[in-house]
């Protein structure tokens, strides 16, 4: 989401070593134990990622990958355009 881990675990109100410890999949220490992401952080993740994206500036594959799905939406075109320079100054009927 282009926020560093501090400002993750900010949003999501839980501590950036919990966090970090989600990110490996275990906790740290002498007695490493599992930290599998709960349910309820990953669904937190989504909506901050579905709602907080207007508010920040995007990456430029970000903004490619928007512009790719906006093209993709948009109604396609069963003709050609002839804009050649006899097309458009001498194909006009009223000329």
């Amino acid at each position: 989401m282009g926020w560093d881990r501090a400002e993750l675990a900010r949003r999501l109100e839980i501590s950036v070593s919990r966090l970090a410890d989600y990110e490996l999949g275990h906790t740290r220490g002498k007695n490493p134990q599992k930290a599998p992401i709960p349910r309820l952080v990953e669904l937190a993740c989504a909506w901050l990622g579905e709602h907080e994206r207007k508010n920040r500036v995007l990456t430029p594959a970000e903004r490619a990958a928007l512009w790719r799905d906006f093209v993709a939406k948009l109604p396609k075109v069963d003709h050609t355009i002839d804009d050649s320079r006899d097309g458009i100054y001498y194909g006009h009927p009223r000329l």
